[in-house]
Order: structure tokens, then sequence, then C-alpha cells
């Protein structure tokens, strides 16, 4: 399409902040998990100083890193990161006191091997808890004092077969069967809280558990946390570990996980974010590790969708959640693998989009509620209602595809690669862009598990070197293109010979509606160009300078004239090399084998001052190049969101119109200041900037009606 693989892209007006602690400083902390390599690594060193003011120990506070055995600490890993966040003052989270992994087993054992009684256990437990919180008491904020308590099962109750003819069902037990539950039942996490609350009795004290946001295991959390803090188990705080895939978990169950946890706790820590690219979730120590193989941009898509989706929900309840904390520093040290690429940060340290997305996020879009009042949309497909568009510009989509395992629109905000949809219960897929859409036409597709399709319900254009689909987001100046009961012109095919390629070419031809009933008069003539991607078809189709044309003629707003709507990507060249791109092929074409069989095969008024070229991106560039190339051959140039003309290339040339436009959230000022410039150097220069828009179909209507009164003036 026209605005893909320019130099010409919208204009950066990026004030945010370039660190996540600091973009989220009126929400909540940032954390990471670290381990030796990175606070020993001064890149990775510099990295979490930048990013983070919140640190969790990934592995070296655990039970079993400090206190292997009865008697023995190994204090010497533990101290190297608090002692590295206290010489950087950051946060230390503490992780963990009790866990049924990398736990301390010699605690339930005596030294023959046989099990201990709970008193011993807890002894025991007591001592682990208070020399480890006494000794990072200077620099721990909060304990995730007990991890991971609560079990996985399914909450369908089991069918027990008593005898013949009897049986009974059997509610699951809650609890996670470890070997710290067969001792104590669930007294061992009461006891574990009132040890630390004994330690620190000003740490906040949190229970840790990952797929918190599943129903069944989200009640077990709720009702454990509540039954405990009624016997006064201090418990501050949950813990929800976000061990989640681009698949999962849905939006509305974090969302009432939030809600549900909020009704007990003051505070919420997402305490191990990532998200892989598979199906799998959850702090399992078994997983797939993946292929070494890139990413792929449909995957990635989604993980940027995941991410920004999920810090969404994070900000709304940023009266709850206190802290948020990246589960390592980056790809390449995930206890998940860099296969799985799960983090913001890829293998090399670089970041990718999802942290883009994290990063420079619209707060005014977290709690927007698009209005209902959806209606389908004008560039449908007979009898189609889907896709959608409403009153303030938000696009909604339905696909039915019941098998497939994703599917993204490519349409969307802030460079996130689309709208990822979500599947119902019928199978089918839906889903609402994050945000209103810039006023006029676009291009978008489908990506079905990776596939590129275009959307049944829409009609197709040619872009991006393909047919796409269209979507139309009603503008209020949209009168100046809608088709009208006023005179029409005709816009005909033409097939000319070309012997630079030795073949047939096409163009079509825009003709007023005065042509035929007047067959002495000559017309000037506007040869109109397309952008990157795009074919002859575009400027009639998406563009509706036929219908600019009827509408302005019909008011008396301009002069007659012919349009020739050209193809100009005849170089074949490949998505990505504009800047390699031949425009002396194009040149031959245009002014050796077009104008000529033009002037031969309709009224033209044959000469320079008749002859106006014009383009939208790329064709602003070819507008460019040739107009500067062959000065004899036009006098009116236009240049729309296609760079701009400098008085000393221009010379002693002296066109009647230099015309440069572009969107407001393109380079506005670059635009304006160059029509300045060549006002100043004597030149008819005139400037046009589209409000609202960026670099796209509706900014080159805008221009076309601003255009076409200055041309061919008597």
């Amino acid at each position: 399409m026209a605005m893909a693989g320019l130099s010409l892209h919208t204009a950066a007006q990026d004030n945010s902040p370039s660190a996540l602690k600091d973009a989220y400083k009126d929400y909540f902390t940032m954390g990471v998990a670290v381990n030796q390599l990175n606070i020993s690594n001064p890149v990775h060193v510099e990295h979490i100083r930048k990013h983070f003011n919140s640190i969790t120990a990934e592995n070296d506070m655990k039970p079993i890193s400090v206190h292997p055995e009865e008697g023995r600490w190994t204090w010497a890993k533990a101290d190297s990161i608090a002692n590295f966040c206290r010489s950087n003052g950051i946060k230390l989270r503490g992780h963990c006191l009790a866990w049924h992994a990398q736990f301390c087993d010699w605690m339930l054992t005596d030294k023959k091997g046989k099990p201990v009684s709970k008193d011993v256990f807890y002894a025991r437990l007591r001592e682990h808890i208070h020399t480890v919180v006494n000794r990072y008491k200077d620099v721990v904020y909060c304990w995730d004092v007990v991890n991971e308590a609560m079990s996985d099962a399914p909450a369908t109750p089991k069918f027990v077969l008593d005898g013949p003819g009897k049986f009974h069902f059997e509610e699951p037990n809650p609890y996670r069967e470890s070997a710290l539950w067969k001792l104590c039942g669930d007294e061992f996490i009461a006891k574990a809280f009132i040890f630390a609350r004994e330690a620190d009795p000003n740490a906040q004290l949190f229970y840790n558990d990952y797929n918190a946001t599943v129903p069944a295991k989200r009640n077990r959390i709720f009702n454990m946390v509540k039954k405990m803090q009624s016997a006064g188990v201090p418990i501050d705080g949950i813990g929800m570990q976000g061990h989640f895939n681009i698949y999962g978990p849905s939006m509305q169950d974090v969302d009432s996980a939030l809600i549900m946890y909020s009704e007990l706790v003051k505070h919420i820590h997402i305490t191990e974010l990532d998200v892989r690219i598979n199906e799998e979730q959850g702090g399992h120590l078994r997983f797939s590790r993946g292929e070494d193989k890139p990413l792929p941009d449909y995957k990635n898509t989604m993980q940027v969708d995941q991410y920004a989706q999920l810090f969404r929900i994070f900000r709304r309840h940023k009266d709850v959640i206190d802290n948020v904390t990246i589960w390592n520093v980056c790809d390449g040290d995930s206890w998940l693998g860099k296969n799985n690429h799960p983090l913001l940060f890829d293998e090399n340290l670089k970041p990718k989009k999802a942290f883009f997305a994290v990063l420079n996020f619209d707060a005014a879009l977290d709690n927007a509620v698009p209005k209902e009042d959806f209606q389908p949309n004008e560039l449908n497909q007979p009898g189609q209602d889907f896709p959608m568009v409403n009153s303030e510009g938000y696009a909604r989509f339905r696909i039915f595809a019941p098998e497939a395992k994703s599917v993204i629109v490519s349409l969307g905000l802030g460079g996130r690669g689309g709208t990822v949809l979500h599947k119902n219960k019928d199978g089918v897929w839906e889903g609402t862009t994050d945000g209103p859409m810039d006023e006029g036409f676009h291009y978008y597709h489908l990506n079905i598990d990776g596939a590129l399709v275009n959307d049944p319900g829409a009609k197709n254009y040619y872009g991006s070197v393909r047919w796409e689909s269209g979507i139309e987001i009603p503008a209020p100046d949209r009168d100046f293109y809608a088709l009208k009961d006023v005179p029409h012109g005709q816009v005909r095919q033409i097939v000319f010979p070309s012997s630079v390629h030795n073949t047939a070419g096409r163009a079509f031809v825009y003709t007023p509606a005065e042509y035929d009933a007047n067959p002495k008069k000559r017309y000037p003539v506007l040869y109109l160009h397309h952008g990157w991607g795009e074919d002859e078809t575009a400027w009639s189709s998406q563009g509706h300078a036929n219908l600019i044309m009827d509408n302005l003629l019909a008011e008396g707003k301009c002069e007659p004239f012919i349009i020739v709507m050209c193809y100009g990507m005849i170089n074949k060249a490949v998505f990505g090399t504009i800047n390699s791109f031949d425009y002396g092929e194009y040149e031959k074409v245009l002014c050796d084998e077009i104008i000529p069989f033009i002037d031969a095969n309709f009224r033209t008024l044959p000469n320079k001052e008749n002859r106006a070229m014009a383009g939208l991106s790329m064709g602003g560039m070819q507008t460019r190049k040739i107009t500067l190339a062959r000065p004899q051959m036009f006098s009116h140039y236009a240049l729309l969101s296609g760079g701009i003309y400098e008085p000393q290339e221009l010379g002693s040339d002296k066109p009647k119109l230099i015309f440069i436009s572009c969107g407001q959230k393109e380079f506005p000022d670059r635009a304006v200041s160059a029509a300045e410039a060549l006002k100043k150097a004597g030149h008819n220069a005139h400037s046009y900037v589209s409000p609202r828009t960026a670099h796209e179909f509706l900014t080159w209507r805008r221009s076309l009606k601003e255009l076409a009164p200055l041309l061919f003036r008597k």
C-alpha cells in the first residue's frame, strides 16, 4: 500500500519516557527477576538500573539455595543480590520462604530419614524464616511467604465408587498434596506467615501462586486466604504469577481475579510475568523449549497484544496493584528459554515490539468504552453486517473460523501489528480496535494461524501489491467525495502500446461530464499517480478522484480537465527497496509513450502549459524526479506526501504551480516551510495539511480537492 516501505513516516511526536519505571511511576513499581549473571554483567546492570525499581532474586533466596542442610547456610549469592539492591537504591522482593519445590526437604525428616513431627518441622521452619528475614529486613520490603500451595486440579467433583450400587461425589482437594501438606495440612501456611510477621512486623507478606486467573484455582486461592485471614493469619497481599502465553488467559479472567482478590487484600503484585508463544502457561518446571527459529510475525503480534492488554488491565487496577515484576531480564536468560520468546527484550537485550506497547501506552484509552452505535461498513460486500464502524471511529470485526487458533486483523493502533480477535463459544472470532481509527479509507487483511486472507465481509482494493480488504471510517467532511446527483464524468480504461517493455500498458482516464457534449473543446490533462503497492485503479476506486472532480465542477470550483491515472510500478521492485527504484524507466513510459498516446486519442491541449503531474507517496517521488528531469513536459507540479522541492534544484524553471501536501500526522512543518521557501524564491507555491490524518487516502483525497481548483486557472 502507499504508506508501506517509505521514509515518509508519520511525524514523531514522542515525548514519552524511555524507561519502564518512569512510564509507570504513577501506577506501580516495575520489577525484574535477576540472577548472578545479570548483576555481574555491566550491560545487564545498566539495563536493570534504567528500567526497574524493584528486584526479585530468581532462585538465590529460595530455601534450598540459602539453607541446604541443617546448620549450614550458603549466603553468598543471596547476599550479592541484596548488596546490589542496597548499593543501587532498589527495593528487593523476598522470594520465597516456603515452597514445595526447591525446599529444605531435610526439615521434614530426621537423621535416619524418617518423618519428623509437626512440632519439629515448625521449629526448623521458624528458625529458617527468622534467620533469612532478619538478615535482609533492611532491604526487603515484602516476602512471598508461601509459594504455590494450591491445587491445579479441575473443579469437577470426583466420582467415588463405595461398593455395589453405592457411590458418592468427592470434592477435589483444593490444596497441593505436597510433603508439607501431608505432614501439616494447611496449617503450615498459617505458621509460615506467623513466623514471617514475627521476624519483620513491617514487611508486606504475600501468598504467591501461578494460574491465579483460572477460575477454579482463583476460587481456591480466594477461599484459602479468606479462611486464613479470618483466623488472624497476617496475609497482606496476593502475588499473581504471570506465566501466561499468547493465547491466554482472557482479559476477563485477569480482571475478574483482580476484582475478587481486592476484596481480601490491599496489595496485589504481578510477581512473575512472561508471555510465551506456545499454549502452555503456569509455573510448572516442565515445559516445551521450542525450536531455535525467529518469532513468526503473527505470533509476535499476538504477544504484543497480550502484553498491551495485560498492562491495560494492570493500570486500571493501580489502586490495588503495587508492583509488576518481569520474570528475567531478557529472552536469553529466561527460565523458559529464548525459543519461547517470552519477555520484552530479546536474547541480545534489544527491545521488542511488546516493550514499546507496554511503554508507550495511551492512558486515555485504558478505560475507554466505545459507543454501541456500530453500523455496517459502507464498503462491505452486499448483505454483510461486518466489519462495522461506530460514530467514534472504532472498527469491529467478526469472523467465523471455528478450528482456528488465532485470528488477527491487520488494522489497529500504534504499530501493534493489528487487532487480535478472540473466539466466543460459537466458534466466532470477534474483536474491536483498541481505539478510534483515523477517519477515511484503510486497507486491511486477516491473518488466520499465519495465513493471510481477506475479510469475506468486505470489498477488495489493490494495495500492498495485493488485493486487500477495505474499510471506511466516516469523515466529517466526506461530502466532497460523496456520490451525488450531479453530472458525472466517465472513467475509461485504455490500453497503450509500450516499446520500453515490449508489451501493452493500461491506464484509466477520467473525462469531465461535459467532454462528450463538447466535441470541439480541448482540455488540459493531469497525470495523477498512485503510491507504492497500488495500481492504476487506486485513484478512481480508493481515492474517488472522479467523484471529487464531479462535485467540484458541479459547484463551479475548478476548471474542467482530463485526469490520466497510470501504473507506475513497472520495475517490479521488491517491497522495502523504494530507494533503489529506477524512476528512469517509468519516465520513458510516461513521457514518451503514455502522453503521446493520450494526446493522440483524447481532445487534449497538448503542450506544457496545459499539462500537470501529481502523485501520492511513491507517485509523488516519481513526480518530483520526472518534473525535474523533464521540465519541458509539465507546468504544474504536485507532491502529495511525496517529498518537497527546494528552490536551488528547480534552477531557472518556473512552473505555473507547485503544490506540496501531507497529513497532520506526517511532517506538516516540512511541507509548509518548503512552500514558504519556494514562495520567497519567486515560485507560485502552495501547501496543504490534512487535519487529523497520516500517510493515508483521506490525506490525498483532501489534497486533490485543494489542488484541483489551483490547476489550469485562466
